[in-house]
């Protein structure tokens, strides 16, 4: 279903906890998304779990829903380079038959606030594991989807920064990609030019035991000892990870790690007091974060029907070298109506 982020934020905006999103910072977002294209099939929040008040936003396109042609019938940011380039990988991922088409389900626009009132530029992520959203998990991925796989990114690239990848991003890129271990896929790449970075971060997800392995073999140049204490102590009970890595002419050492379990599930508990222990997250914010629901049913007073706010979550983790550990939070939304049944009063 096709949204308008700012209604669909409105309504979210009612669940979401004051330690978590305060009032005032609701009431800007609102604002801010006021400007945005109503082409979205949900969004999130981005809550810093420490003392930061910072919050930032995203909003997802479906493409079997039809969001990059929304995209393209209701243009943003015309002067902006980055929505220019928005709108570029959207005529491509909209053409019948394309290999972005096959490949990539979602785009996610990230946006940083920064306490501007103008419409931010945003920073794309396409999905290019193009069995995201199927029922089963996919399989192993063999050498030669891999190597179509390396294809789309490259061509998603360049259609978002308006120019092929420099040679030896592409290469130590490319590299990263294929030494992930059968189990593990591409999920999300993207150019870090809107953040001033000539950079692209590579998100992967693979078990979480070939992970130590995996940034052996690609040359990961962060604190071994700091990742092991990690990934023992948060990640017991957790079968696969998202990989977050910053590539550049060598992989980076800044590392995210992403946490996903469903709203109210038992294993959030331990995390968040784990987190807690170790200084990353505030008590109020862990609570907050618990109460957090799967689903809510909520009703504006200008809406003629009310509507069911389907709710996720997700934690990610920064090491970053000599510096504490950033936990962030991510509040998933997607908005559903709740259609009165025929013969209701």
């Amino acid at each position: 279903m096709i949204l308008a982020i700012d209604d669909t934020l409105k309504l979210a905006a009612s669940l979401f906890p004051p330690a978590l999103v305060p009032p005032d910072t609701q009431r800007a977002l609102v604002r801010l998304t006021g400007a945005l294209p109503p082409v979205a099939s949900g969004g999130a929040v981005e809550c810093r779990l420490g003392k930061d008040p910072r919050v930032d936003l995203l909003m997802y396109l479906l493409a079997k829903e039809g969001g990059p042609r929304a995209m393209l019938r209701r243009p943003a940011g015309e002067n902006d380079p980055a929505w220019q380039a928005v709108r570029s990988f959207c005529e491509a991922w909209s053409c019948e038959g394309s290999s972005l088409q096959t490949w990539v389900p979602v785009l996610w626009l990230e946006f940083d606030v920064e306490g501007e009132d103008a419409l931010p530029s945003p920073l794309p992520f396409p999905c290019v594991d193009r069995h995201l959203l199927d029922a089963l998990p996919p399989g192993p991925q063999d050498s030669a989807t891999r190597a179509v796989c390396l294809q789309v990114i490259r061509e998603a690239a360049t259609l978002l920064l308006g120019r092929p990848l420099s040679a030896v991003t592409e290469r130590e890129m490319t590299r990263c990609i294929e030494r992930l271990p059968s189990e593990g896929r591409a999920l999300h790449v993207a150019p870090l030019a809107t953040r001033g970075l000539d950079a692209v971060r590579v998100v992967s997800t693979l078990p979480v035991d070939a992970l130590p392995g995996y940034l052996d073999a690609i040359a990961w140049p962060g604190a071994r000892p700091r990742l092991e204490d990690l990934l023992a102590s948060l990640f017991p009970r957790t079968g696969h990870v998202s990989c977050h890595l910053d590539v550049t002419a060598r992989v980076e050492p800044v590392l995210g790690l992403e946490i996903y379990h469903a709203p109210g599930d038992s294993r959030w508990e331990p995390v968040l007091g784990e987190l807690c222990t170790q200084g990353a997250c505030l008590p109020e914010k862990a609570e907050a974060l618990l109460r957090w629901p799967a689903e809510a049913v909520v009703a504006l007073p200008h809406h003629r029907w009310p509507s069911r706010i389907l709710g996720t979550v997700g934690i990610k983790l920064v090491l970053r070298p000599d510096e504490p550990l950033l936990a962030k939070a991510y509040l998933g939304f997607t908005e559903r109506l709740c259609m009165p049944r025929r013969g209701s009063s």
